[in-house]
């Protein structure tokens, strides 16, 4: 069973509130799940209170794709979710993307840009084209306070993101990634970052993979000296992936998913090289440019995150489909009478 035993929910594309966010907690608490991984920030909208910082989330929380309602979590709100979380005995780790992804902030704060010009607000799903300026006066701080705090909210985790920086000067995305990760360090807290950003870790620190075009020796280089690895490969952990091609919800972009392509693979077995007791554990992902209404979520995860959670709990799914499939359909019959939203993929004898 792997320390890390994660799944991401995109509450930025589409926002998803407190009693949502409890429904994905106990999906996860049936497979056994234990870390819940919140993207906070983004383009399109920003999701956390932040004290000292009303602007974020009053001139950036009421957008999100396609111009549909926005929304935010307030800190009595995110104690109410963890609080929640412990009780089902996950952790909930609080991300807020950086240096790209960043078009909320730059909406809401003047002084996050250079020229002091904020963008209008976005509500589109195209990605690389936001930045974070060192030459702007208030990154340092803006860094600096929103790591801080997030760590606070984390209990001592913080994911800063690092993905898709690219409208980022390489000088600056090191610049502003080592802030970030300074920030975190000096808040006591262990960073959680995306593949970009491996080189930029140290020991004890976490990189998420999640995209093999990118390339791996970041990650090989950055375990040899002691980062740690959690592994979200898009062709199988990216569970807002569709089904088939018919599938009126989710994105293409890796494919296709499955359920036999969520089961069959082995997380030990992705990145050819990495030494096996550097990877502490894989993370699902469900990001949500199509995702709206709580029986859209609870669409893409079932039954792709019982298959999931059968590689996080034996290691590797490979090999496990005539044991698991049997299994899968007696969970399916709780999932109706429960009356959830769920796929029938196919190769599974499921009940009426």
């Amino acid at each position: 069973m792997y320390q890390w035993r994660g799944l991401g929910l995109d509450v930025t594309r589409h926002f998803f509130g407190v009693d949502d966010v409890k429904f994905v907690i106990d999906l996860m608490a049936e497979q056994q799940l234990n870390v819940l991984h919140l993207h906070l920030s983004d383009d399109q909208g920003w999701r956390i209170e932040i004290p000292g910082w009303p602007e974020l989330t009053e001139r950036s929380s009421a957008t999100a794709v396609d111009g549909d309602p926005g929304g935010y979590y307030t800190l009595a709100d995110w104690a109410e979710i963890s609080s929640y979380a412990d009780r089902h005995g996950i952790a909930v780790i609080p991300e807020s993307d950086l240096p790209g992804h960043t078009n909320a902030a730059l909406h809401a704060v003047p002084g996050l840009n250079p020229d002091g010009r904020t963008p209008d607000p976005y509500t589109g799903i195209e990605v690389g084209f936001s930045t974070l300026s060192t030459a702007a006066a208030l990154t340092e701080r803006y860094i600096d306070q929103i790591v801080t705090q997030l760590a606070t909210l984390g209990r001592g985790w913080v994911h800063i993101g690092g993905d898709e920086s690219k409208a980022t000067p390489h000088d600056q995305y090191r610049i502003l990634v080592q802030q970030a990760v300074d920030a975190a360090h000096r808040a006591g807290a262990r960073v959680m970052a995306w593949q970009e950003a491996a080189d930029l870790l140290a020991a004890g620190d976490v990189v998420q993979v999640w995209d093999k075009g990118i390339g791996y020796q970041g990650v090989l280089d950055a375990a040899a000296r002691g980062v740690k690895v959690v592994l979200s490969p898009g062709d199988h952990a990216y569970l807002d992936m569709k089904y088939d091609p018919d599938c009126r919800l989710g994105l293409s972009w890796a494919g296709t998913i499955e359920l036999r392509d969520a089961l069959e693979w082995d997380p030990r077995q992705t990145i050819p090289g990495l030494d096996p007791a550097a990877v502490i554990g894989v993370e699902a992902f469900l990001w949500t440019e199509t995702l709206r209404t709580r029986d859209d979520l609870s669409y893409m995860l079932l039954p792709r995150l019982a298959a999931f959670g059968e590689v996080a709990r034996k290691g590797s799914g490979v090999g496990r489909w005539q044991e698991f499939a049997p299994q899968v359909a007696g969970q399916a019959r709780n999932w109706t009478e429960r009356g959830l939203r769920w796929h029938r993929s196919p190769g599974v004898d499921w009940p009426d």
